[in-house]
């Protein structure tokens, strides 16, 4: 069987996997995260996730023969605007 892994260092992310049983290594990947103009929520997280599997795959094609690496990311919308990470936990 394949190893899984998770391309975010987002502990929500990982507890989510958990929960439904997933075994899986902790990939974090550098991306930029900026949205594009015109760019809407759905295509922003789309982009994104795929993005963030992309990288994930480039780090491990030379350190792992069977591998599938899952890109993720969350987005809050309000009236499609998209709010960004949060700088604290307020």
């Amino acid at each position: 069987m394949s190893k899984i892994y998770l391309a975010s260092s987002s502990p929500r992310r990982a507890e989510l996997l958990r929960q439904i049983g997933l075994e899986f290594v902790v990939l974090g990947v550098d991306v930029n995260e900026n949205r594009k103009p015109g760019e809407s929520a759905g295509q922003y997280v789309c982009r994104i996730s795929r993005i963030k599997a992309e990288a994930g795959a480039r780090r491990l094609v030379l350190e792992a023969a069977d591998y599938r690496v899952l890109g993720a990311d969350t987005t809050i919308v309000l009236d499609g605007d998209i709010m960004g990470k949060p700088a604290d936990r307020s």
